[in-house]
């Protein structure tokens, strides 16, 4: 089984998914380019680079992939919050 791990901007009910990965989502395999972010367009763009280049990734376009209905259960949620 894999460490799951999801990306959102905001917190929350209005936070916005950007994306999932279903292997290695502990803190040590998030690149520090998305960890050290300052700002959100930043943020937005290093965790598109770093889902696209994975094979584990789900994006938006193709649906929630986890058979729970939100991060409470997934191993790891990451998230930028205004800076």
């Amino acid at each position: 089984m894999g460490t799951r791990a999801d990306f959102y901007v905001g917190r929350g009910k209005k936070s916005e998914w950007l994306g999932s990965i279903a292997w290695d989502g502990y803190p040590s395999g998030i690149p520090e380019s998305i960890r050290d972010c300052r700002t959100e367009e930043k943020y937005r763009i290093e965790v598109n680079k770093f889902l696209e280049a994975r094979d584990d990734a789900t994006l938006p376009k193709h649906g929630w992939p986890w058979p729970w209905e939100d991060s409470r259960t997934t191993d790891y949620a990451y998230s930028f919050n205004k800076g």
